[in-house]
């Protein structure tokens, strides 16, 4: 199978109707940029169902549409038809030839073709699985599959990897499978809430069932005891009230008397409390007064003792002052003969210091000649020592020139008998390699010859494969369409069962009499006892009418029997048929016209009891084929008849005309036919599923046995291409090798001829080196007999300096000490003088202080006199006060005790009082609880059994026992049973019939739940088997293409999470030649590119595609790596056919065949076939 043909009109720059053919092999698309060659790769990805038009670069659908030019007209529609060789049948379609043919017009209608036929995109899905063909298959490379291949996104790289490993269509029976699985829990939970809501119902039905009677019997039984209770109850608290108000009117009278007495002790008290209040003031104006005189007295005893504090103190201090200043008298005395010896010092050792300096001055000018001298001489030395080193590192350099020629000359020489051992072996291993090629040669034609014999075996097992593996698909898909066909034909023939059960489409009535199994003589509704066929459904509905809700019994007293069953009921009102009053009325000399289809009641089947009721009802109906045919029938018969047509239009006698939109029945008339037809359905599929079943068991037997064949001869195949491009490599290897010996040996005799030149140079330089050295030496050693005269000279100036320069360090020395002493005397004398100063001003401060100290203690005397005179006075009037206020006092005492006896009093009054108003609100509450309990049991009688107190005296029983224990566990019991439904015995029984359907339609959806479930989890499993197995083979295909590709280094892909297999990301790891192992990331561009166009070569050696389309993939490699590119991409051409649109010269070269894509005209692209020149020029390449 190969990519035969393409062909496009209107297709983007592609206007004019544009074929290209191509062949087997490689086939470039080349052509400058802009020109439109990767139209042509787009056009192939649109064919096959590419939905993004921005991965098309474009925005919206019309952008695929020619825009149209300064020349053309935009064109409204375009088209892409792709032509497949499919001569070897792997595509499943009986078709030696397949074509894919995909047209869109502006409007954005868009249409699908296969071999000229309408089909859907889905249809082309289908028969591209597993075959690598498609938008996101890997048939078609550019460099956005690289990119997803490199990019971060987990998807976008599985997407490539499960196309290769052949888990696309599992992956696409598995998403059908849960659309399946989702549909199905849908319908399952639509069941479920019904399911719910009847089993919420069932339950506090049947609860209320079982409590109704037992309500009924305890409510009378409490109401007879809780009446006669009330009674007694309210005749016990009369009594009661009764004895309780005399008791309250003598309280009454004691506590009014009591308040009295209360009143007149309180008057009393008030009048001693104002006495009281006024002696209390008195007192506190008093006391305040006293209070204040000794607080007088306080503060000037304070003052007194202050004066006398101060006059110490002031004493004190004179005495102190006094006490310093002789201190200050004496050290002053001290200091001054100590300034004058110091003086003395310094005069004698500023006369040595001269002496010093004189010694110096002359020591100076002694020896500034000789210091001159050694100066000289030093200078002399040192140049001369500089000249000697410069001399010597001028020999080291000659003398390393002279090694490096005499070394030069020994590689020389080595150097010529290793080129004469080199071009030996070369020949021996050029003798060699000569042969193994031919022998490489002789196994790559034996291996051709087994290729080709396999591939033809395979091809007649795939053939084989093909055939059965359609009518397995076949078979499993019409047993999956007939297992959807049994669910629905079961869920509909369970609804259309339940609802002729409960009777849905006839009114309440109709429905409550035919379910009352109570009532004799009814046969049935008038709908449930006919059979109509299909087609007559709509007119025998439209004439029947209403009476098809008529309920067919034997006689009047059955019909009696239901009316009165009906009102008892209050369920609505119906009409009965009575078979043994009513007679037949049916037309018997009517003419048969066009379009006449018969009597109404001939049309249908029934009973022979029946007949009288439907020929009276439908005996004088006739069904005609349309509306119009029915009124002119109407008309020729004076419309005496009532016409009905097929569609249920009803002509009326009389001429009135009915029709228009038919409400539905429920379906009456044609649920029997279609619960029989449903039955049938069910069961001719179960037969046609079990008879599959057994064609599919042993059609899988031939299946496993053919792909064992094909796995077998594939593998050898795979083995044999492997060892194939090992062959070509080596072969390829040691030509390289053999043109690299011969160029060896030539380079080897070449270096030879060289390396004789170089000697004779080396020789003559040698000669000149050596020349030098010896005149360096002279140099050398006259130079070192001048530095020892010098040195001689200059040893001996340096010594009488040295003896010189000892006596002048002594003097120094001696001077520096004077002159450090001298400065400590002039910093002695300072300090005396400035703490002489100090003592003078400290003794006149002193003085100052005693006269101040001396007048304050004279002021202090005086104030004192004055404050003793003061204080006398005030004690005298603290005394009159204090006598004054004892006897304030005595009479506030006498008014106190009188004001106690009264309270006294009061205190017993009010605990009399008290205890009174206790008793009496005692009584009170008893009266108030009393004519509550009153009230409330008549409240509670006329609430609970709506009866006054005089008509309950009437219902009164004196022999009914009143036991509190009885009456509280009859109201618990009541109360336990909660609201009781009286009609709950036949809802209940009603709901537990359609309870019991649904849980029998939930079963069978949860069975249904289960398979599908299996059916994934097998898919599932299938799919991670056959994902780890051909992964497993393309990761090993990556090691093998990635060290061809890169010429060497290693790659590896690894599965990230082996446990979930089918959803884990895939990890791509690469170590190029030379480097460290690197996460893809880390890699260059160039290195990025290569090593996913390594793992796309790996996917097509373990699973080939038919055709490969490559956009410009290889564009970021280097012309090393296009070099290797092109010839692994010619070795790949034995399985795949490849389509490369390109500008690289290697791939050009690579090519069996090239298309130019050029533009003539702008914006309008042509295709023209090239020669590989032609082709650089057109790409700039050259």
């Amino acid at each position: 199978m190969y990519l035969k043909r393409l062909e496009l009109k209107g297709f983007k720059s592609f206007p004019n109707k544009t074929d290209i053919i191509f062949k087997e092999g490689v086939t470039a698309i080349v052509g400058p940029n802009g020109s439109g060659k990767s139209n042509v790769s787009d056009a192939v990805r649109w064919v096959l169902g590419e939905q993004s038009i921005k991965s098309l670069r474009g925005d919206k659908l019309e952008d695929v549409i020619f825009a149209g030019s300064d020349n053309q007209k935009p064109m409204n529609f375009c088209e892409v038809a792709l032509t497949i060789d499919n001569s070897d049948g792997k595509l499943n379609i009986d078709y030696s030839e397949v074509t894919i043919k995909r047209r869109a017009y502006r409007n954005g209608e868009s249409q699908f073709y296969l071999n000229n036929k309408s089909c859907r995109l889905k249809d082309i899905k289908e028969i591209l699985l597993d075959t690598g063909i498609g938008k996101d298959g890997y048939s078609i490379i550019e460099q956005g599959k690289v990119d997803e291949i490199l990019s971060n996104n987990p998807i976008n790289r599985r997407k490539v990897f499960d196309e290769a490993c052949g888990i696309s269509k599992y992956r696409y029976k598995k998403t059908e499978s849960e659309r399946n699985l989702r549909n199905t829990k849908e319908n399952l939970d639509r069941i479920n809430d019904i399911y719910v809501e009847i089993e919420n119902q069932i339950k506090p039905l049947y609860n209320q069932q079982v409590k109704a009677r037992k309500y009924l019997d305890l409510s009378e039984k409490l109401k007879k005891i809780e009446v006669n209770n009330y009674i007694r109850e309210i005749q016990r608290i009369e009594k009661q009230l009764s004895e309780i108000n005399s008791q309250y009117d003598v309280l009454g009278q004691e506590l009014k008397n009591i308040d009295e007495e209360k009143i007149a002790f309180e008057e009393s008290s008030k009048e001693v409390s104002i006495q009281i209040e006024e002696i209390d003031k008195a007192i506190e104006k008093s006391t305040e007064y006293i209070n204040s005189i000794r607080s007088v007295i306080d503060k000037k005893d304070y003052e007194i003792n202050l004066l006398n504090q101060r006059k110490d103190n002031s004493s004190t201090k004179i005495k102190r002052n006094m006490e310093e200043v002789e201190n200050i008298n004496k050290s002053f005395v001290d200091n001054k003969e100590n300034l004058e010896k110091i003086n003395k010092e310094k005069e004698e050792k500023e006369k040595s210091i001269n002496e010093f300096k004189n010694q110096i001055s002359i020591f100076i000018e002694k020896n500034e000649a000789n210091k001159n001298k050694i100066e000289e001489l030093n200078d002399k030395i040192e140049n001369l020592k500089d000249e000697i080193i410069n001399l010597l590192n001028e020999k080291q350099d000659v003398s390393n020139k002279l090694s490096t020629l005499n070394a030069n000359k020994e590689n020389i020489n080595q150097r010529n008998e290793n080129i004469n051992l080199e071009i030996s072996e070369i020949n021996e291993k050029l003798k060699s390699k000569e042969e193994l090629l031919e022998e490489i040669q002789n196994k790559i034609n034996s291996k051709k010859e087994k290729i080709e014999d396999f591939k033809k075996k395979v091809n007649s097992y795939y053939e084989n494969l093909r055939k059965l593996k359609e009518d397995n698909h076949n078979l499993n898909v019409k047993i999956q369409n007939n297992n959807y066909a049994l669910k629905e034909y079961s869920s509909k023939l369970n609804v259309y069962i339940d609802m002729e059960n409960h009777y849905e489409g006839f009114n309440r009535g109709v429905k409550e009499v035919l379910k009352n199994k109570n009532l004799k003589g009814i046969y049935g509704a008038l709908g449930q006892v006919v059979t109509v066929p299909q087609k007559y459904e709509k007119a025998i509905e439209a004439a029947l009418g209403a009476y098809m809700q008529n309920i067919i019994t034997s006689d009047e007293n059955s019909a009696k029997a239901a009316i009165n069953y009906l009102k008892h009921n209050k369920i609505g009102r119906v009409t009965f048929l009575l078979m043994n009053i009513i007679k037949s009325k049916k037309i018997n000399n009517i003419q048969a016209r066009t379009n006449f289809i018969g009597i109404a009641s001939d049309l249908i089947s029934y009973e022979e009891k029946y007949r009288d009721i439907l020929e009276n009802i439908l005996g004088r109906t006739v069904v005609i084929d349309n509306i119009d045919e029915g009124i002119k029938f109407a008309r020729e018969t004076g419309h005496k008849y009532k016409v009905v047509t097929l569609e249920g239009e009803i002509l009326n006698p009389g001429g009135s005309l009915t029709g228009g939109s038919l409400k539905s029945s429920g379906n009456i008339l044609s649920r029997k036919r279609l619960i029989n037809e449903f039955n049938e359905k069910i069961k001719a599929t179960k037969e046609e599923n079990t008879s599959i079943q057994e064609k599919l068991v042993s059609m899988e037997k031939e299946i496993i046995s053919c792909k064992e064949n094909i796995q077998h001869y594939e593998e050898e195949i795979k083995n044999l291409d492997k060892e194939l491009i090992f062959s070509n490599s080596s072969y390829s290897r040691y030509e390289e090798e053999i043109n690299s010996f011969l160029s060896s040996i030539k380079k080897l005799e070449s270096e030879k001829e060289s390396l004789g030149s170089n000697l004779s140079y080396t020789l003559q330089k040698k000669e000149v080196l050596e020349s030098q050295i010896k005149d360096i030496d002279d140099k050398h050693k006259n130079n070192k007999e001048t530095i020892e005269t010098l040195s001689k000279e200059l040893n001996k100036e340096s010594e009488i300096y040295e003896n010189e320069k000892s006596k002048f360090d002594n003097i120094n020395i001696q001077l520096t000490k004077d002159k450090e002493i001298l400065k400590s005397f002039n910093a002695d004398m300072e300090r005396i003088k400035e703490y002489l100063n100090q003592l003078n001003n400290k003794k006149l401060l002193i003085e100052k202080e005693n006269n101040e100290e001396e007048n304050e203690i004279k002021d202090i005397d005086e104030k004192i006199i004055i404050e003793d005179r003061e204080k006398e006075n005030l004690k005298t009037q603290l005394n009159e006060n204090n006598k004054s206020l004892g006897n304030k006092k005595i009479v506030r005492e006498n008014l106190k005790q009188k004001l106690d006896d009264n309270n006294l009093k009061l205190k017993n009054i009010d605990k009399q009082f008290i205890e009174l108003r206790e008793a009496i609100f005692k009584v009170e509450s008893r009266i108030e609880k009393l004519e509550s309990n009153k009230e409330s049991n008549n409240f509670k009688l006329f609430e609970d059994y709506n009866l006054t107190y005089l008509q309950a005296v009437e219902l009164r029983d004196d022999d009914i026992e009143i036991n509190k224990k009885i009456l509280d566990s009859l109201k618990k019991e009541i109360r336990s049973l909660g609201n009781v439904n009286i009609d709950s015995i036949e809802e209940y029984k009603e709901t537990k019939e359609r309870y019991d359907f649904y849980s029998e339609q939930k079963e069978d959806l949860q069975k249904s739940i289960e398979a599908i479930e299996e059916i994934i989890a097998e898919l599932e499993e299938h799919m991670k088997i056959q994902f780890k197995e051909e992964f497993d083979k393309i990761n090993e295909n990556f090691k093998y293409v990635y060290n061809r590709l890169f010429g060497g280094g290693e790659g590896n892909l690894t599965i990230l999470d082996e446990e979930n297999i089918l959803e884990s990301d895939i990890e791509i790891t690469a170590k190029p030649p030379g480097k460290k192992m690197k996460n893809l990331s880390l890699l260059s561009g160039g290195e990025k590119a290569l090593t996913a166009i390594s793992i796309l070569f790996s996917i097509l050696l373990a699973k080939p595609t038919p055709f490969c389309i490559l956009d410009e993939i290889e564009a970021p490699l280097d012309d090393s790596n296009i070099a290797r590119f092109g010839t692994f991409l010619k070795e790949l051409t034995s399985r795949t056919q490849f389509i490369a649109v390109t500008h690289r010269r290697g791939t050009m070269e690579a090519a069996d065949y090239i298309y130019g894509v050029t533009m003539e005209q702008r914006a309008i692209s042509k295709v023209i076939a090239l020669s590989l020149n032609e082709a650089e020029e057109m790409t700039d390449i050259i």
